[in-house]
């Protein structure tokens, strides 16, 4: 049986990840752009791939550390977190909407 975290605990998974899940979040779009569909130098496409996969990884491991977050009873940090995860949807649909824009 697992402990549940303390609040330092859930504020540093907090601190981590945030910018883990929004940097990422925000760095999608131009990376896809710039080194997969319109590559700007001869081995875009390589990197492109690598940091795409970077990416993934952050967001996935950002969106787990948010889960620690959201555990417990609906508190301050719970907020954020919450805060955190709709900014993470709207930068989604937005970054749809451009490679739909971009790619038709």
């Amino acid at each position: 049986m697992r402990a549940e975290p303390t609040w330092r605990e859930r504020e540093t998974a907090l601190v981590w990840g945030t910018p883990m899940v929004l940097f990422a979040a925000l760095g999608f779009l131009p990376v896809t752009v710039s080194l997969l569909i319109w590559p700007v130098f001869g081995h875009a496409r390589i990197v492109g791939s690598v940091l795409l996969a970077l990416i993934a990884a952050s967001i996935a491991s950002g969106v787990s550390r948010l889960a620690v977050c959201l555990g417990r009873d609906f508190d301050v940090l719970s907020l954020f977190a919450c805060g955190a995860a709709v900014v993470l949807v709207v930068i989604a649909m937005c970054a749809g909407i451009v490679l739909a824009s971009v790619i038709s």
